[in-house]
């Protein structure tokens, strides 16, 4: 009975991730986008979620990873789903006999130390102090997302992708090719197939000020002199003096 039970939750688990060049996502019906941070909940009632709270402002731009990857039977599946919450965006064909498989895209960020720049910075004290006082903060480190051809065109054409902002709250992907500026991608116009989450880890300073050290998968454990928690100043007591 209990190896029963082990196989169906493990069946279950495996439903919410999918694999991506060797790399884990989850799936969830959740809307998220990259560079959002908010809270998630995973494996309690064996279904994803994330919930977006906020989005860090960016002064420079971010360097990103991007991969232009060809569908597979499972991703299909996922694709499928979502499209159906996704009216607007032009459908996509995917026949595995073919072999020329339609695509889709892998979006990361590249330059961890340069949005944790950010983060650290004076126009995101807001959202440090909200990461400071919720231990269980999440980041969305990456997406696959169905974009359209014209799109994926574009991305082949560039040889760097930075994330910016281009408008309040509002992330764009900015193209470059040999040093310029070629082209500018919306990534909310295709649909978001899974994702990747990054937790945080704190360090402290000399003047004894917390502040995002690092990020992690959310699987893995903080490194080196940094620390999932803050850790909370002891008070001296008096009577042990």
């Amino acid at each position: 009975m209990k190896k029963i039970i082990f196989i169906l939750v493990l069946l279950a688990v495996s439903c919410q991730t999918t694999k991506i060049k060797n790399k884990t996502y989850k799936t969830s019906p959740a809307t998220v986008e990259l560079g959002s941070i908010g809270t998630s909940t995973s494996l309690n009632n064996l279904k994803n979620d994330f919930s977006i709270k906020s989005f860090p402002a960016l002064q420079n731009k971010i360097r990103l990873d991007i991969q232009i990857v060809p569908f597979t039977k499972d991703i299909n599946k996922i694709y499928l789903e979502k499209s159906e919450v996704n009216q607007t965006e032009k459908k996509i064909n995917y026949i595995d006999s073919l072999s020329n498989k339609p695509k889709f895209v892998t979006v990361s960020i590249l330059d961890q130390s340069g949005f944790i720049e950010e983060l650290n910075a004076n126009h995101n004290k807001n959202i440090l102090t909200y990461l400071k006082d919720t231990e269980d903060a999440a980041i969305v480190k990456s997406i696959a997302l169905t974009l359209s051809e014209e799109n994926i065109a574009k991305l082949q054409s560039a040889d760097a992708y930075y994330l910016v902002n281009n408008q309040d709250t509002k992330y764009t992907v900015m193209l470059y090719k040999d040093g310029k500026k070629i082209d500018l991608i919306d990534l909310q116009s295709g649909t978001v197939l899974a994702y990747s989450l990054g937790k945080f880890c704190w360090a402290i300073n000399d003047r004894q000020h917390w502040y995002v050290g690092d990020i992690v998968n959310d699987n893995k454990s903080c490194k080196g002199n940094t620390y999932k928690k803050i850790k909370k100043k002891e008070e001296t007591n008096l009577f042990k003096l």
